[in-house]
C-alpha cells in the first residue's frame, strides 16, 4: 500500500497521462474535455500538470482541436452559430473560436448546403420560410441564407 502522498500523486499522474494519451490517440480533445475525464478521481494539480506536459509536447492543442472540429462539422453541413456554441460547451476560448471560424467561407458553405437540399428555386413564401428555418437550424445566419438563396436562383 502506498503511504507517501508524492507516490500517490506520481501514480495518479501516470494513470491520468495514460488516459489522456489513449484518448488523444483516437481523436483530438480540448483541454477541458480531458480535464473532465478525471475531475472527480484525480487531484486538480495533477490534472493541470499532465495537461501542461501534453501541451508542451504538442500532443494536445485547443487550437488544433478547434480547427479539426470546425472542419469536420462544416463538412457535415453545420453553420458557424451551431459550431460556435458547441465549441463553447467544449471549453474552447471565445477568441480562439472567433479566429478559427473566420478561416472558413460560411456564405459559400451555406450555398452548398442549400443547393444540396433544394434543387429548384421557389417563389412561395411558405417554402422560402421553410428553407430559411432549415439553414437556421443548421447554424447559419439570415444573411448567409439570403446569399445562398440568391446563389441558387
Amino acid at each position: 500500500m502506498l503511504t507517501n502522498n508524492s507516490e500517490l500523486d506520481a501514480e495518479a499522474f501516470r494513470a491520468f497521462e495514460a488516459l489522456c494519451v489513449e484518448a488523444l490517440a483516437r481523436r483530438e480533445h480540448s483541454r477541458a474535455e480531458l480535464s473532465a475525464k478525471a475531475k472527480d478521481s484525480i487531484p486538480a494539480e495533477v490534472i493541470e500538470a499532465v495537461l501542461n506536459q501534453l501541451a508542451e509536447k504538442g500532443w494536445q492543442s485547443d487550437e488544433r482541436f478547434a480547427q479539426t472540429y470546425i472542419r469536420s462539422k462544416a463538412m457535415r453541413g453545420d453553420g458557424p452559430l451551431k459550431i460556435r456554441q458547441s465549441l463553447k460547451q467544449r471549453g474552447i476560448d471565445e477568441s480562439l473560436i472567433r479566429d478559427t471560424l473566420e478561416s472558413e467561407d460560411w456564405f459559400a458553405r451555406a450555398s452548398e448546403v442549400y443547393a444540396k437540399k433544394y434543387a429548384q428555386p421557389t417563389k412561395d413564401a411558405k417554402e422560402r420560410a421553410k428553407r430559411q428555418r432549415f439553414l437556421a437550424q443548421r447554424g447559419f445566419t439570415f444573411e448567409q441564407y439570403q446569399a445562398a438563396e440568391e446563389d441558387n436562383q
